[in-house]
């Protein structure tokens, strides 16, 4: 490395090293700051306000929220898996139903002889 780039690395590194402490610095004052608390606790409480707004907004037209959307997909997802795993035992119970056919096939043929 040349001298100057070594030199460009020191004063990035420095430059770095401060606004790494001036943001830990700026956090730790809005952290201990009773009116960030309050200010982030309202925020919350509006988020929260909103979000019902809109859920019986959208339920008074008829329209599903979100949530409401979530958990039909669930349901629906739960009830795909049901739906496989009966196709599964059905397959398997007529598999099971062909064999039987088949022995009984063959048994039926050596009485026959």
């Amino acid at each position: 490395m040349t001298a100057e780039s070594e030199g460009n690395d020191g004063i990035r590194d420095r430059v770095q090293s401060k606004g790494e402490k001036a943001a830990a610095d700026l956090a730790q004052a809005l952290i201990g700051s009773p009116a960030f608390g309050q200010a982030v606790s309202a925020a919350v409480a509006a988020r929260d306000r909103a979000a019902d707004a809109q859920r019986a907004a959208m339920g008074a037209m008829g329209v599903s929220s979100q949530d409401e959307a979530e958990r039909l997909e669930r349901r629906v997802r739960v009830l795909s898996d049901r739906l496989e795993e009966t196709e599964d035992r059905l397959d398997a119970a007529l598999d099971q139903i062909r064999e039987l056919r088949s022995e009984l096939n063959d048994i039926g043929r050596k009485k026959r002889r």
